[in-house]
């Protein structure tokens, strides 16, 4: 996001990405950013995260501004008042209310964290420190999916001068689609990609995220991501880089990302193996 963070406040993570962005790369921006602070939530209760809630606190002031920085950003493209668009603003809207909910759940969190090494330890989500946090989390655990889907609503219906024209050739619908997947924050991995990884819902193939890796497309986050099972290791979050969001920004709004004739691949694609990432 362009947005900057308050420099009163320790920002919690960078965000990889060009300035200035087109509005729908700033929506898959602000959903990225909605899932780095999901995770850092769930590594928490993990016991993979120390409890420090000032940071926390820090990043949801950060994300309630730049979702209101989104619906302005919009709001200046005088788009017509029609639907999907007008809901997508109201979404918008409503996920910065929750946002700022959250903050509060989180600065309630602060001032009920004991004193002492208790920041080591995993926080209970009934009661004290630990239930607001999870009250904080339960506000913002949509809003990666509801930023895209409303970054999607909004694409077809922007001015040329608002759109990306950024495009990589061989681009097809599964590549598009995983894309979407990883920016809805619905793909963990584990290791490289080199066995399957475990999620909520529909499977990623293996083959496409290494495939779009190697464009630069999608990065790996190591230990990142909450674990499988109690107790286990932190997985890896896919995330989209910069090159990702622009693209994915160009062809988000199509049935399929179809690139010219010339610029598709003229060998044969190879083998797909069975091993999965699921969201």
């Amino acid at each position: 996001m362009t947005t900057s963070p308050d420099p009163d406040l320790t920002p919690m993570f960078d965000v990889d990405v060009p300035v200035p962005l087109t509005p729908v790369e700033r929506l898959l921006a602000l959903a990225g950013l909605y899932t780095q602070h999901n995770d850092r939530i769930d590594l928490l209760f993990a016991g993979r995260a120390a409890a420090v809630p000032d940071t926390y606190v820090s990043s949801a002031r950060r994300l309630e501004r730049d979702s209101l920085a989104c619906v302005k950003t919009i709001r200046q493209q005088r788009l017509p008042a029609i639907e999907p668009v007008t809901s997508a603003v109201v979404r918008l809207k409503q996920i910065a209310y929750l946002t700022s909910g959250a903050t509060r759940y989180l600065t309630s969190a602060q001032q009920a964290l004991p004193p002492g090494d208790a920041q080591h330890v995993r926080p209970d989500p009934r009661s004290g420190f630990g239930q607001y946090v999870r009250l904080a989390r339960e506000l913002t655990a949509l809003a990666p999916a509801a930023v895209v889907e409303c970054a999607t609503h909004l694409a077809e219906r922007l001015p040329d001068r608002a759109r990306s024209r950024t495009t990589v050739s061989g681009m097809d619908r599964a590549q598009r689609d995983t894309l979407l997947e990883v920016a809805r924050g619905h793909v963990i991995v584990t290791g490289q990609y080199e066995q399957p990884g475990y999620g909520r819902t529909v499977p990623v193939d293996v083959d496409v995220l290494r495939h779009l890796q190697s464009q630069g497309l999608v990065t790996c986050e190591p230990a990142s991501a909450p674990p499988f099972f109690t107790g286990g290791p932190p997985r890896n979050r896919v995330r989209l880089p910069a090159l990702g969001l622009a693209v994915l920004s160009t062809v988000i709004a199509s049935p399929l990302a179809v690139c010219p004739p010339a610029a598709r691949p003229v060998h044969s694609p190879a083998a797909a193996t069975t091993a999965r990432a699921r969201r």
